[in-house]
């Protein structure tokens, strides 16, 4: 029988393709934050509580978890590389040894220095840390253990994000095919609106992760950007609803309704999980004895049972190059319920008088 939801071609619309794609990213963001989350904490903390190292450390490599300032000059500076694979290195001299130091931020850092700068650079557990320049400015390293958090973080917020957009696309696939829903009834801001939402948070929530200077400040924000997206998700799911309603209820007011005085053939299909949703019954009898389903336009071969008494519930738009509207010119859906099995009818705009006629002079049992 012809199904009620939308074959979209060339999209991923098979609930276990999502689910095999977005249950790993919902896990690995999740575990993320207790595999990697205590031991950046745990750095930054040892790092800030660190002691200065005493006068047997005579070398930044020698610093183990103490740390140590150094007075040095910069000697060469160095990018190597392409694209998004781009590295930032600089050289210091330290009495006389050579350490080459990769900046953790990129082309903006390497500009702070020329060569011949005199900078301090902070050493712990035998590498360098971070960098200030002559301007008192802080250039952080690879490495560098304050705020390391903040990658495990914004990694976890985005791959959860995305996961719970992939999940929540198969359950509304999934429930479109178990259920016998149509995505017209469903409303396709449904899927849509959660999913974007999703998708977006896990873009935005970065930057409240990354701006503040330490874990409790990350945390604040993020609730309140959670917080703020959830808000304005239930604000555009109202709205794509009463939208809807606006549309369908317009949609009404411009049709009219011609009731069948004699029998009529129009081309329509039938769709729902019932007996009379027929493939290949590519025409709809209005008349009288109420409606019936068959292949042949005359409406004689193939003839159906009459339908049983069908509840109107509201007229929609077809979207464009909709395969179950068929050869249909400029068609519409009607929706409508046969007890609690949705039904949905489709035919050319120019026709749907006649089927909204013979859907409100039915004949009752």
């Amino acid at each position: 029988m012809p199904m009620l939801h939308r074959r979209r071609q060339g999209r991923l619309t098979n609930p276990l393709a999502l689910l095999l794609l977005g249950i790993p990213l919902a896990v690995l963001g999740a575990g993320i934050l207790p595999v990697a989350l205590p031991s950046a904490l745990a750095d930054e903390r040892a790092y800030l509580a660190a002691s200065s190292c005493p006068d047997s450390v005579t070398a930044p490599s020698e610093a183990g978890e103490c740390r140590e300032r150094w007075d040095t000059t910069v000697i060469d500076k160095e990018v190597t590389g392409d694209g998004d694979n781009k590295r930032h290195f600089v050289t210091v001299d330290v009495d006389g040894d050579r350490y080459r130091v990769r900046l953790a931020s990129g082309q903006s850092d390497i500009d702070e220095f020329d060569l011949g700068d005199q900078v301090t650079v902070t050493s712990w557990r035998h590498q360098i840390r971070e960098i200030v320049t002559e301007d008192g400015e802080l250039v952080r390293v690879k490495g560098y253990p304050v705020g390391s958090y903040k990658g495990p973080m914004m990694g976890a917020v985005g791959l959860l994000a995305f996961g719970f957009s992939l999940l929540w696309m198969a359950c509304f696939e999934w429930r479109l095919k178990r259920s016998g829903r149509s995505i017209e009834s469903t409303g396709s801001w449904t899927a849509t609106v959660p999913s974007v939402t999703a998708v977006v948070y896990g873009v935005i929530a970065l930057i409240p992760v990354a701006a503040p200077p330490d874990l409790a400040g990350s945390l604040i924000a993020l609730a309140c950007t959670t917080v703020g997206t959830v808000l304005v998700g239930i604000l555009l799911w109202r709205g794509q609803h009463r939208k809807a309603e606006r549309r369908s209820a317009r949609l009404l007011s411009e049709t009219w309704v011609s009731p069948a005085t004699s029998e009529t053939v129009v081309p329509a299909r039938v769709m729902g999980e019932v007996p009379y949703s027929r493939v290949g019954d590519n025409y709809l009898i209005i008349g009288p004895a109420g409606l019936a389903a068959a292949p042949d336009p005359r409406g004689v071969a193939g003839r159906s049972l009459p339908f049983p008494p069908l509840t109107f519930i509201r007229l929609h738009p077809a979207p464009k190059r909709d395969c179950r509207s068929g050869s249909l010119r400029d068609p519409l859906f009607v929706e409508c319920r046969d007890g609690e099995k949705e039904v949905l009818i489709t035919s050319s705009r120019e026709h749907i008088p006649w089927v909204l006629g013979g859907l409100r002079f039915q004949p009752q049992p």
